[in-house]
């Protein structure tokens, strides 16, 4: 029945088109292999280019906020929690891609593996089902050339070898359709976490850039001015660090405990 329902596929066996398919199968492992392991490679390359873009995000920061510090009390809180919002979203994009790192390397990471095995089970498989082949035609030009007596047994004998060719078929076609699901399976759950764990990232990076955004529209020019030009107490001799950050605490939801609710 196996090799009934196999030549129905008009899929003869030895055929150009079987032998075309098998081909295929073989390329298919070693694409997915490919695949995975270049976006492991990915993964890894942008840590390093993460390290090196956070290097210059602090270092912008840190200019921020010293410069913040120096300013006039009128607008130097705004100043200071416009760079703490820079920095929140600096952490969350760390903490993203850490996320991403620990849940999708490590799918991809065993692929390497599983390729490699696959690569020898259609080996062996493809290999029994060649022997089969071989023994299937040498009984075909046999069954032609033998007279009445060898007929039957040669038939049986044609029979049996054509059903462990369907077998062996069988099993080629059983292990490929395994490789396939798995890996077109994790290859979703690769691509959905990606962009689900980006998704979480913009909406709070938008959070903080809207925050931002705010803090710099609250500085009144006006006021500024007036208490630069009419002030006569040295701008450096304003409010302290310490005492504005205790006012913003009080006067703004705390921007590390937004971050933290969001790890």
């Amino acid at each position: 029945n196996e090799y009934k329902s196999y030549l129905s596929m008009n899929k003869r066996p030895g055929s150009a088109k079987e032998e075309s398919l098998l081909k295929q199968h073989g390329t298919a492992i070693a694409q997915a292999e490919a695949m995975f392991m270049r976006i492991s490679d990915s993964l890894t390359a942008s840590a390093m280019s993460a390290a090196n873009a956070r290097d210059k995000a602090d270092s912008f920061n840190i200019c921020l906020s010293e410069y913040a510090y120096k300013e006039h009390k009128s607008i130097k809180g705004e100043l200071v929690d416009y760079s703490e919002c820079l920095k929140a979203v600096e952490d969350k994009k760390q903490l993203t891609l850490d996320s991403i790192t620990e849940k999708i390397k490590p799918v991809c990471d065993k692929w390497k593996v599983l390729c490699g095995e696959a690569q020898a089970q259609l080996k062996v498989l493809c290999t029994a089902r060649d022997k089969e082949l071989k023994a299937v035609r040498a009984l075909e030009k046999t069954k032609c050339k033998e007279g009445s007596k060898k007929a039957d047994q040669v038939a049986a004998d044609l029979v049996t070898r054509q059903n462990e060719l369907a077998t062996k078929n069988a099993e080629i076609g059983a292990l490929m359709q395994r490789f396939y699901s798995q890996k077109l399976n994790d290859y979703k759950d690769v691509l959905s976490l990606y962009a689900q764990v980006q998704m979480i990232y913009h909406s709070r990076a938008l959070e903080f850039y809207t925050r931002a955004y705010q803090d710099i529209l609250d500085i009144q020019a006006d006021e500024y001015m007036d208490c630069l030009l009419n002030e006569t107490v040295p701008i450096s001799a304003s409010q302290s660090s310490p005492q504005l950050a205790e006012e913003k605490r009080r006067s703004n939801p705390n921007i590390a405990e937004d971050l933290n609710k969001t790890k």
